[in-house]
């Protein structure tokens, strides 16, 4: 055993052309078994980590350093789930956040701990950060970038049971919408898969999510409207003059109530300038001279329920009064 006191190469001591085409053959993700072939020493991988080559996730679990920097937050906890999932030779699945964030999907939160679901029976176990679900229905699980990973329906029921009724429908709205899955599709995963606690809030999902909704703040404006007890609103609707032309496509619109409630999370007027703030002004003057009223609603807005319920009240007073003096004649489509 005396070469286990030699002086490593210093060549070990940066990344070599064979671990880094490993990497990318695998997502970004590395075991230490696999590190051990492409000619490294478990003590070479830990002067890896300090010199900023690799991420260490676990025992056995690491990721490409550069990657890992550059990702999202949701990108981030897919590779990190990733990681753990090959450290564990395929006997785990990936599930809840990093299933969905695999998927490309939003994420509201993710969990600092790494949820898996066991492939065959077995407790919920928290080992090192890593948390191992019950099995569940096997025609639940599939196979993701060679790795087991559980079916995107049950995955969205899972991050509902895991993280609340908002982040269950944020995800499953875009992935709705994306058409990477149907709430019919929910649906039939619901029975196959356990759940916990968190059963109440994945059921009550499924009725919530609507696939029109077409980025996370409008999931999100939609479901605070929810909570406050409001009518249903017509997600996308289109807005017609009385000629029946065009005037716009708003996020949200209470019919009956003749007001238009739209998400504005400033992003796209940052990206496209004064051009884009002109033009949804005048869109907007084209709405209210059709009598309906607007509200706009920021991410602040949204986390301030009472503000929004008196915004919105105010607006169905305001056009009511309008609709009343007979003004300003329109058609929706």
């Amino acid at each position: 055993m005396l070469w286990l006191r030699a002086r490593r190469p210093d060549s070990l001591l940066v990344m070599n052309d064979l671990l880094r085409f490993r990497l990318a053959a695998q997502d970004g993700a590395v075991t230490s078994g696999e590190a051990l072939e492409c000619g490294y020493h478990w003590r070479d991988l830990g002067r890896l980590v300090a010199r900023g080559e690799l991420v260490r996730v676990r025992t056995g679990a690491y990721v490409d350093a550069a990657m890992h920097a550059s990702a999202s937050a949701e990108q981030r906890h897919a590779l990190r789930s990733f990681a753990v999932c090959r450290s564990f030779g395929g006997r785990l699945a990936i599930s809840h956040d990093g299933a969905v964030a695999l998927a490309g999907l939003p994420l509201t939160r993710t969990a600092e701990r790494i949820h898996l679901t066991r492939m065959t029976q077995g407790p919920t176990r928290t080992v090192a950060g890593v948390v191992t679900h019950p099995a569940i229905d096997a025609a639940l699980v599939g196979v993701v970038r060679t790795l087991p990973c559980v079916r995107l329906p049950a995955a969205l029921l899972q991050v509902a049971a895991l993280h609340g009724l908002e982040a269950g429908v944020v995800a499953a709205d875009a992935a709705v919408h994306r058409r990477l899955t149907k709430v019919s599709d929910l649906r039939f995963a619901l029975p196959g898969i356990r759940l916990g606690p968190g059963r109440g809030s994945a059921t009550a999902m499924l009725e919530l999510v609507d696939g029109r909704s077409e980025s996370v703040g409008e999931s999100r404006t939609r479901l605070v409207l929810h909570a406050l007890g409001l009518p249903v609103p017509e997600p996308q609707a289109e807005i017609r003059d009385a000629r029946g032309v065009l005037v716009g496509r708003v996020d949200l619109f209470f019919r009956q109530q003749r007001t238009v409630v739209e998400f504005d999370g400033l992003l796209k007027y940052r990206e496209e300038g004064q051009r884009a703030l002109v033009r949804e002004k005048v869109r907007e003057d084209r709405l209210r001279a059709l009598g309906l009223e607007v509200v706009r609603l920021t991410w602040r807005d949204l986390d301030d329920p009472g503000l929004v319920l008196d915004l919105v009240r105010a607006a169905f007073a305001r056009a009511a009064r309008t609709s009343s003096a007979g003004h300003h004649p329109h058609r929706s489509a």
